[in-house]
């Protein structure tokens, strides 16, 4: 019945082709097969904005359940033979969920996406659609491949975050850079000042269009600094915002100003214009430092990590374009001047900073440590704004050989109130005789205050060259007032003394004034150090010696050093290195091997057994600085022996001896006894003296007393170091005898 109808169709389709004037024919063809659609709908499109970001849940004020159906050509529901994919346009705004699925430990419900792709139930499905911390709106796009035709089916639902009224809620300033200088004395003149306007919801007000909705205006005195705006420049500026955002310049004048330079932004809560006027103000404040650039402080620094490199022969490149070339002997150690102005700013980038070292004359190296320089003294005395220098008990002439000219003076003013101006480093122009000195040129005045200040000969000082070590003698500062340099030096000299100075010119209106900072510093190794102990383990309950050496990473010596030690699970025993008891540091330092000697006496110690090592077994700990430490085991080969004197007594003093397994007595050590059967002990035991002796005394009045020529009654006292497993020495207590031949009828004991 269907083909006559379709024929029929076509043939009439087919006169109205030829009385409109086209010919020809179809040839029978037919239509293409048309594909389903997707419906989407939601329990509701608009949401509130999500400003704490809550994950979806059930229930949820800011989420919406949005039910998705497939439909065939023919409106009938059908399965999918593929996944839906399901996305959001805008996911600040609207975040997408799958339902949970029962099968995993994971709750789907509560993750945010973007985009995702879930199996359909014969065509249905649910999922959900949360609001973010952005108002405005999210198209959500449900999309799928049609089972009959495998062309692409969407279907899209538009979603929309209410905020707040599109009028500002708020305001905030930042500035960038927050420390600018004054002009004409080469930093930075100029910082941006920006600011962010928002709404009652958090969210960026509107652009205003063609009117200003941001005030700017400078506060106080500017030193002359100005704003400057699209809209115009001087102390008072307007702006408007795009994405929320205002932004002006402020421009620093020639003259310093008493203090930071507070600018204030303000907008209109009314009508987000400032252009009209403004009724409802909100506003925020910030400031801007403004530095005349000029080196007032400069402290000496170095990192803690990296901050050693092991020098090279340069021997070209490899593929990578790192350098090619053994090591040669050489360290370089980062060493860098923090430089501040008056008011705590950095200085003006690009300002110099010199830098130089000294290290002899020095004694005492490597025996006595680093080493101590020979010219020095407590009683500095520079002349303020002169050449001079004496110091009372100074050696000028004969220390270290004497000091000449062109040596360094090292002034540590900083180390003695008021004298902070007077942290010089000088170069000595002559010497006078032991204990006065000029340099080539003058000190500080000494007038942090306004007025030179002489406290007299109080400054600690040293005086030297450097003959071993040397530093690049001079850095600019960067942005941030930080100016590096690098000490370098042999690794034959590891652990040797030196002094680093770094020192800046700061001009006043009248003189020049050095800024300088000196350090003591001590050639450093590469990191990791390495400590190596021999023997291992050590012989315990004797006297031996043990060698410990350290190295670096590049295992070179470090000399100078003196090892910490720590003795541990002695139990009642006892333990010493170079007559240090329990822990401290050997007394000899670490030579030019890197190696020292000390000598170690342990005594009663009764764990260990071979000397494996481990909780519980007596050793000692190595350690230098924060390199990894050592635990070196303590072997011993017998236990603790305790013997009493006599080991039977019918009452009195019982002598106790304590031994280790070498027969060294054991002093210092806590005897405890325990009786049964009757017997006693009087009072405490005292501990074992140097002779690993001690006294207890026994009362057997607690046992029965018997007629002559009956057995006696005995009880015995357990005597023992009080240590699980230690030894013990055990006293058969007689009982007392009557003295009187027995009587009829039988009297009591004694009688």
């Amino acid at each position: 019945m269907k083909f006559p109808f379709k024929t029929l169709g076509l043939l009439l389709a087919s006169m109205a082709l030829a009385s409109c004037g086209g010919g020809g024919s179809d040839g029978g063809a037919t239509s293409a097969p048309q594909p389903g659609s997707i419906t989407l709908t939601a329990s509701r499109t608009t949401l509130p904005l999500n400003p704490g970001n809550i994950l979806p849940y059930p229930g949820s004020p800011f989420m919406a359940e949005v039910a998705f159906t497939y439909r065939n050509n023919a409106g009938v529901i059908t399965a999918l033979t593929s996944d839906a994919t399901f996305t959001t346009s805008s996911p600040s705004t609207i975040s997408l969920s799958p339902p949970d699925d029962p099968s995993t430990d994971e709750n789907e419900m509560a993750s945010r996406v973007v985009s995702f792709n879930d199996t359909t139930n014969n065509g249905s499905y649910v999922f959900f659609a949360t609001s973010y911390d952005v108002a405005g709106t999210s198209v959500v796009t449900a999309s799928a491949t049609d089972p009959a035709t495998g062309l692409t089916v969407s279907k899209t639902l538009t979603f929309t975050v209410q905020g707040a009224p599109p009028v500002p809620g708020s305001v905030n300033l930042t500035p960038s850079p927050s420390v600018i200088y004054v002009a004409g004395v080469g930093g930075v003149t100029s910082s941006t000042i920006s600011a962010q306007v928002r709404d009652g919801a958090n969210q960026p007000v509107p652009d205003p269009g063609s009117a200003d909705n941001v005030k700017f205006e400078i506060v106080g005195d500017a030193g002359g600094g100005i704003l400057s705006a699209p809209s115009g420049s001087g102390a008072n500026v307007t702006a408007k915002t795009v994405a929320g955002i205002a932004a002006v310049s402020f421009q620093s004048g020639t003259t310093l100003p008493p203090g930071p330079v507070q600018i204030r932004a303000t907008v209109d809560r009314a009508d987000n214009n400032v252009s009209n006027g403004i009724s409802d103000p909100i506003s925020a404040t910030t400031s801007v430092a403004v530095s005349d650039g000029k080196l007032f402080g400069v402290v000496i620094t170095s990192p803690d990590l990296e901050a050693v490199t092991a020098n090279h022969v340069f021997a070209g490149v490899d593929a990578n374009g790192n350098p090619v070339g053994g090591l040669d002997g050489t360290y370089s150690f980062t060493i860098s001047a923090l430089a501040t102005d008056r008011q705590g700013n950095p200085v003006v980038p690009g300002t110099t900073i010199q830098f130089g070292v000294i290290d002899a004359p020095l004694s005492g190296f490597p025996s006595t440590g680093g080493g101590v320089f020979d010219i020095a003294g407590g009683d500095g005395n520079p002349l303020e704004g002169g050449t001079a220098f004496t110091a009372p008990t100074g050696h000028f002439t004969t220390a270290g050989g004497g000091a000449g000219p062109g040596d360094t003076l090292l002034v540590f003013g900083q180390l003695v109130t008021g004298n902070f101006d007077l942290e010089n480093a000088r170069v000595v122009s002559s010497i006078a005789n032991a204990t006065n000195l000029t340099v080539t040129s003058a000190f500080n005045r000494n007038d942090t205050t306004g007025s030179s200040v002489n406290y007299g000969a109080v400054l600690p000082y040293v005086i030297g060259r450097a003959t071993e070590a040397n530093i690049t003698a001079s850095a600019t500062t960067n942005a941030v007032g930080v100016a590096s340099t690098t000490l370098n030096y042999p690794v034959s000299r590891l652990g040797k003394q030196t002094i680093v100075w770094a020192q800046g010119n700061a001009a006043t209106s009248s003189v020049v004034r050095t800024v300088g900072d000196i350090q003591p510093v001590r050639l450093p190794g590469v990191a990791p150090l390495t400590i190596a102990v021999s023997p291992s383990p050590l012989l315990g309950n004797t006297t031996t010696s043990v060698t410990v050496c350290v190295y670096d990473a590049f295992n070179s010596p470090l000399q100078g050093i003196f090892p910490g030690f720590s003795f541990h699970d002695l139990g009642i025993g006892s333990g010493s290195i170079d007559g240090v008891s329990g822990s401290g540091n050997m007394s000899s330092a670490t030579g030019s091997d890197g190696c020292t000697v000390g000598t170690v006496v342990t005594a009663g110690l009764s764990g260990g057994g071979s000397g494996g090592g481990g909780a519980g077994s007596p050793g000692v700990i190595f350690n230098v600085g924060n390199s990894e430490p050592v635990d070196i085991p303590i072997s011993v080969s017998t236990g603790l022996l305790l013997q009493a004197f006599p080991s039977s007594t019918s009452g009195g003093a019982v002598n106790l001896l304590l031994t280790d397994g070498n027969g060294n007595p054991v002093p210092n050590a806590q005897i405890a006894g325990v009786c049964t059967g009757g017997p006693s002990i009087v009072g405490q035991i005292a501990p074992t003296g140097a002779n690993g002796q001690t006294v207890a005394s026994i009362l057997p009045t607690g046992l029965a007393c018997v007629a002559q020529g009956e057995p006696r009654n005995t009880g015995t006292c357990v005597f023992s170091t009080g240590v699980q497993g230690g030894p013990t020495a055990t006293v058969t207590v007689l009982g007392p005898v009557d003295p009187d031949p027995p009587a009829s009828p039988p009297e009591p004991c004694g009688n």
